[in-house]
């Protein structure tokens, strides 16, 4: 019994010695626990908004928020209700041409060549409502042009509604948005009124970026997304239509102007803007993610039944025009790809004479570009494109003839040719061009741009200057009468910069340079030619191209 005993007290010891030795180790486990770092989850990431308007942006009804918010911004200066977002933006632009391409639209006496510069500024106010599943929407901007050289108003930039539209409302619409429709994992969004609308590459459908005005339209728009395979948009709208616009007999305009509302648009004049009820843009696009690994792809197909309206003659344009494209986005130490093929066709009349007769139309276009994102500091990206649209065999009215000149309707320009506004070298139109380009962030607060393009026309029959390079509202360059000004345009290098001080305010430069070639200097403008048949023309003087800007962007 005492052994009993004895082996009991052992026992016992050696239990309360376990005990504390177990209470020891697991109190050292949890101070060794507690030591640990707990894992830090990383923040969300951004994208930097564009050197423009682009408050309605910040909030997308399905996605969320993914531009970076304004760090000084009016809803947290001025203690706003959630429900409540405003927001105010201004774009300051001084830009200056020297030598330029262009010819003037004066008649007789035309001329070429000269200079030009403006300060463009862009200030916007958005203002958004949201209750519930439903929003209320408006914004409304202020473009002008000021400090313009009398050479904008004689040669060879005239101002124009691309460039002034004088506070107007932009946006004003109504949406309803549920992100879990039915609880059956789809995204849907209707929205109905005046929009901006960006689809897909937006080489056909874009909210302009660089130009001082945009483009947009009032109609009802339908948006289904399952969010990490496939997105649709469906579209039904009309244009709207700038003023002050073009017109051959304005009220308050000054006929003897080459464009006879110039002085309206310089000197700030408002007309409020209005829907070109004569003409029905619609259509829808199909966006693919994933499809095959990485790679995602888009089908479009798009209408356009143009007609003329009070102040506003058109070419009757009835397009159909059908798309594909495929690409991988860029990613660091990957190779990237766009391939992108458009057509279009239907009918258009050669210019905006009511008895001009319509012509068949054909017309293709296609972007390719290959790229590469290195794995290093700065991340340095380079990538090789093409751009080739077709032109017509002629620039020329001819009866039974098929217009052959690629439009890209409500498109993009900057996005592969460089700077529009009052430098606009380049368009997809009648164009034939490979090019590089080569990006990098010295700091992360700096990016560059550089980039080089090689422009031939890719029919030497046909004008330079845009789809409607062969009207006197906005001429283009063909051809001499001699037959020597070939197809080769030349060669445009470009350089850019922008510096983010924070999500506020931003500040870019940039610079182009034109190499002329010999089309660029012996073309003469079709003005001459679509005026007066037997006018020599005047060509473009042999000093290359220069075109400067400089840019600041403030956000509240």
């Amino acid at each position: 019994m005492i052994k009993r005993q004895r082996n009991t007290k052992v026992t016992v010891s050696n239990a309360i010695k376990l005990m504390i030795a177990g209470g020891l180790s697991i109190s050292a486990a949890k101070t060794l626990q507690a030591a640990e770092p707990a894992p830090v989850t990383p923040p969300p990431t951004y994208t930097r908004a564009p050197m423009a308007a682009y408050n309605f942006a910040m909030d997308d009804a399905l996605l969320g928020n993914s531009y970076e918010k304004p760090v000084w911004n009016l809803h947290d200066a001025l203690h706003l209700p959630d429900w409540l977002t405003v927001g105010l933006e201004n774009r300051t632009r001084y830009e200056s041409l020297s030598d330029t391409f262009k010819p003037s639209q004066k008649s007789p006496a035309i001329k070429a060549g000269g200079g030009d510069q403006q300060i463009a500024l862009q200030s916007n106010l958005w203002i958004q409502a949201k209750f519930g599943k439903f929003r209320i929407a408006t914004e409304f901007m202020d473009a002008r042009a000021l400090q313009s050289d009398a050479g904008t108003n004689t040669t060879p930039n005239p101002p124009n509604n691309t460039m002034v539209d004088t506070a107007d409302f932009t946006q004003a619409y109504a949406s309803w948005a549920d992100q879990n429709v039915l609880y059956s994992g789809y995204g849907v969004e209707i929205k109905a009124g005046r929009q901006t609308m960006d689809l897909g590459s937006r080489r056909l459908v874009a909210r302009p970026i660089y130009r001082n005005t945009v483009n947009n339209f009032t109609g009802l728009r339908i948006r289904v997304l399952d969010y990490d395979r496939w997105q649709f948009n469906a579209f039904g709208t009309m244009p709207v239509i700038r003023y002050p616009n073009y017109l051959t007999t304005p009220a308050g305009g000054d006929p003897n102007l080459i464009a006879p509302n110039a002085n309206l648009l310089v000197n700030g004049n408002q007309q409020w803007d209005k829907e070109d009820t004569q003409t029905f843009f619609s259509g829808g696009i199909l966006e693919g993610y994933n499809v095959i690994k990485n790679i995602n792809s888009e089908v479009f197909l798009y209408n356009l039944n143009e007609g003329d309206s009070t102040n506003n003659p058109t070419r009757n344009r009835q397009y159909f025009t059908p798309g594909l494209r495929f690409y991988i986005r860029p990613n660091k130490g990957d190779f990237d790809f766009v391939a992108e093929g458009m057509g279009q066709f239907g009918t258009v009349q050669y210019n905006t004479s009511v008895n001009n007769q319509q012509q068949n139309h054909q017309a293709w276009s296609e972007h390719v570009e290959a790229g590469y994102s290195f794995n290093l500091p700065m991340n340095p990206r380079f990538l090789l494109e093409y751009d080739w649209a077709s032109g017509s065999k002629s620039s020329k009215y001819s009866k039974g003839a098929t217009d052959g000149r690629f439009d890209p309707l409500y498109g993009a320009s900057d996005l592969d040719f460089g700077s529009s506004s009052i430098y606009s070298a380049f368009q997809r139109s009648n164009i034939n061009s490979p090019g590089e380009r080569f990006t990098f962030a010295p700091r992360s607060d700096v990016t560059v741009s550089l980039q080089n393009r090689t422009v031939w026309l890719a029919s030497s029959g046909d004008c330079w200057g845009g789809p409607s390079c062969s009207s006197a509202v906005s001429p283009g360059l063909i051809g001499n009468t001699k037959g020597t000004s070939g197809s080769y345009v030349g060669d445009q290098i470009g350089a850019s910069s922008r510096y983010n001080y924070n999500s506020s305010f931003n500040i870019e430069a940039g610079w182009f340079h034109l190499f002329k070639g010999q089309f660029a200097k012996t073309g003469i403008s079709t003005v001459s030619s679509t005026s007066n048949a037997n006018a020599p023309g005047v060509s473009t003087p042999g000093g290359d191209t220069n075109y400067f800007y400089v840019t600041s962007q403030l956000r509240f």
